[in-house]
């Protein structure tokens, strides 16, 4: 699919995507549900972890075409469960507050190869969490799927010992509105000095 398809869906005025109007979108959200499922090959993935919420829109189907099973990374307060089957860790998003992740230690057999899918990876504090999260669980991480990708160290780092798969990574998406309009703003602020 073209990716100015993407795009129009995606834009929108607030300071992050409108990445459920993708989802929303028939031919977009199918289109971009086999590109993000085409690297991975059934024989080489037992699992898909997705991470609250949005992640778990493609990682259930994700789960289903590779005929895997779906690991949930829940955000913290999240699972009803007993404390002995639960970790959990905190870290600062790109909004910079702090949230956690946990998940339940029972639904990642030891050795299990995994996919990891979020809907973007802005700083990757998300991605990262999480997969401290499943290689403290016994997870063997074979992969990162993502719908975009800020382009900084840690995704780099992260693509070079994992591999990230992202339809198109943040630069040729554009800034939302917001994000644009304040660093406009600050650009003004400092040629005005």
């Amino acid at each position: 699919m073209e990716w100015s398809k993407y795009r129009e869906l995606l834009s929108s005025s607030e300071y992050r995507y409108n990445v459920p109007a993708l989802f929303a979108d028939r031919e977009a959200f199918h289109a971009f549900l086999d590109e993000i499922t085409a690297p991975y090959d059934p024989d080489d993935v037992d699992h898909i972890a997705g991470i609250d919420a949005l992640g778990f829109v493609p990682g259930a189907v994700m789960a289903r075409e590779l005929d895997a099973g779906l690991i949930s990374v829940r955000k913290g307060g999240k699972l009803p469960i007993d404390e002995a089957y639960r970790i959990s860790d905190s870290l600062v998003d790109y909004t910079g507050e702090e949230k956690t992740l946990e998940l339940d230690v029972r639904m990642v057999p030891d050795g299990c190869r995994v996919v990891l899918v979020d809907d973007w990876m802005e700083t990757a504090s998300q991605v990262t969490t999480a997969l401290e999260l499943l290689e403290q669980a016994g997870a063997d991480i074979v992969g990162i799927s993502v719908l975009g990708a800020e382009e900084n160290e840690t995704p780099r780092r992260l693509e070079a010992e994992y591999g990230v798969h992202s339809i198109r990574p943040w630069h040729e998406l554009g800034t939302p509105e917001r994000e644009r309009e304040s660093r406009d703003a600050t650009q003004r602020c400092r040629w005005s000095v």
